[in-house]
């Protein structure tokens, strides 16, 4: 999901996540995103594309790239627009149990533009992130009519200059509760805290709340072998 202009106020971001995994190590993924700040002052509306894909290189490392494409409207006519390719690595600590562990790091090109100066600013960013999914009433998170819970956060470190008008500078907390029915629909309620500053040097002073709701579809579930009837 891209990050957006910092705003002391409450925010809805909407998600659909569509997930295609093939050949037993790759998966690709898609999510759509909708963005808003819920009050009126200083409004804003953020739609974005964020096509990824995943390699599983071991059983605890996957590696990922990701090029996440963004378009702001403001409400000053200050409208901009982003493309930031992430390249990275989720290290799984614990996996396929109840509680389940990981721990994420990316390295983000961002390339930013306002529409109207039509000139363009880059900036890079490393992205730590700390992920935790519980099971609640199944024993791990690949049953059907499973509840799970997560908790997440994230820091987000700039390597080189600010862009101007957003928090390149940030971290985040989410919390959320999510309901599997099956393999294709997922659904998640989540919470999230974050909180941002405008310098790479200064305070964390703009925070914000962030009611943030999630579709997931997986596609293309793998078949089991046919059974060996060799004598």
């Amino acid at each position: 999901t891209l990050t957006l202009s910092a705003q002391r106020n409450h925010q809805l971001w909407l998600d659909y996540q569509l997930d295609i995994p093939f050949a037993n190590k790759f998966l690709f993924e898609n999510t759509v995103s909708y963005q808003t700040l819920l009050s009126q002052d200083d409004k804003w509306r953020s739609f974005s594309l964020s096509p990824s894909l995943e390699y599983v290189f071991f059983t605890w490392l996957d590696l990922t790239a990701e090029v996440p494409l963004g378009f702001t409207f403001q409400a000053d006519n200050n409208n901009t627009f982003e493309i930031s390719p992430l390249v990275g690595g989720r290290f799984h600590i614990t996996q396929n149990r109840r509680v389940n562990t990981r721990f994420v790091i990316r390295y983000q090109q961002r390339s930013f533009r306002q529409v109207e100066a039509e000139d363009w600013d880059y900036s890079n960013r490393v992205r730590l992130k700390g992920e935790v999914s519980v099971a609640i009433n199944r024993p791990n998170l690949f049953a059907d009519k499973l509840w799970y819970s997560l908790i997440e956060y994230e820091e987000f470190f700039v390597l080189d200059q600010q862009l101007d008008e957003r928090y390149a500078n940030q971290r985040r907390l989410r919390l959320g509760l999510g309901y599997r029915l099956n393999y294709k629909n997922r659904f998640e309620v989540n919470y999230a805290w974050q909180t941002s500053r405008n310098e790479i040097e200064g305070d964390f002073t703009a925070t914000d709340n962030l009611i943030w709701l999630k579709y997931k579809m997986f596609l293309n579930p793998s078949k089991p072998k046919p059974p060996d009837n060799t004598p």
